[in-house]
């Protein structure tokens, strides 16, 4: 019996080592890619020196995209247009250690923008997003918000997009706003017709146009989206230590 009892905890320790070192390449993997992802899109850009101050630095990346990929309104660049991702690789948790792990293994926070979605105009706009967030201090339940946060954040903020029709883009719409409601999924892993996180809200979203942005099928997390092959990176921006603003965006025609 002893034997047995002792080959059942080398049998539990191996799996918990394999999930363990799994897990952690995978984190390892993810966070390479995603540096190389943002890397090769800001040395596409030319610096706008007539858009730039010397507290603002706006770089441009020639692109032909048929949407804006952001909106200025005086000196703010507001990230995104309809169906767009908004991401950030950093968590919002500020406590330490906690902080660190969190934001190499998940990252941030994810919104999916809903711009000019017309069967509901009275509901979105240009400047709304779809966020579920498990920080809010009221129910935490996923819903619409205005995306004039985003350009204030304090952690780098970035854009993504994913090939698609203007059908597809409103199905994708349509389906982040009925995730609207949705309860915060703290376990991640269970309960996720019901409830959502915000990455895998968007994930959702993407589903309704059979597009994968969780290739592992593990849960979802903000890394997944940037290097899910599905989505390519449209704008990028974040503060440096002296509090100056930089902005790359991707253009259109």
């Amino acid at each position: 019996m002893k034997k047995i009892i002792k080959m059942i905890l080398i049998g539990i320790e191996t799996a918990v080592l394999f999930i363990v070192v799994g897990g952690l390449t995978t984190a390892i993997t993810k966070n390479i890619y995603s540096d190389i992802l943002i890397e090769k899109f800001k040395n596409k850009a030319i610096y706008d020196e007539e858009a730039s101050t010397d507290l603002l630095k706006v770089y441009v990346v020639p692109g032909e995209e048929e949407r804006p990929t952001m909106e200025r309104v005086g000196m703010t660049y507001y990230p995104g247009n309809a169906g767009d991702i908004l991401i950030s690789l950093t968590s919002e948790i500020e406590i330490p250690f906690i902080h660190d792990f969190v934001s190499f293994f998940a990252g941030g926070h994810a919104g999916l923008v809903l711009g000019d979605y017309e069967d509901e105009p009275d509901k979105v706009d240009t400047m709304y997003t779809i966020e579920s967030s498990g920080l809010n201090d009221d129910l935490n339940l996923a819903d619409t918000y205005t995306k004039a946060w985003w350009p204030n954040y304090k952690y780098p903020v970035i854009g993504l997009r994913v090939h698609m029709t203007e059908e597809e883009r409103t199905r994708v719409v349509a389906r982040g706003l009925a995730l609207a409601g949705d309860p915060y999924n703290y376990s991640f892993l269970f309960d996720v017709d019901n409830k959502s996180y915000c990455s895998d809200l968007v994930a959702k979203a993407f589903e309704s146009i059979d597009v994968n942005l969780n290739k592992d099928s593990f849960t979802t997390s903000i890394y997944d989206l940037l290097v899910s092959g599905e989505t390519y990176i449209t704008y990028y921006h974040y503060f440096d230590n002296n509090g100056v603003e930089y902005v790359y965006y991707l253009d259109s025609k």
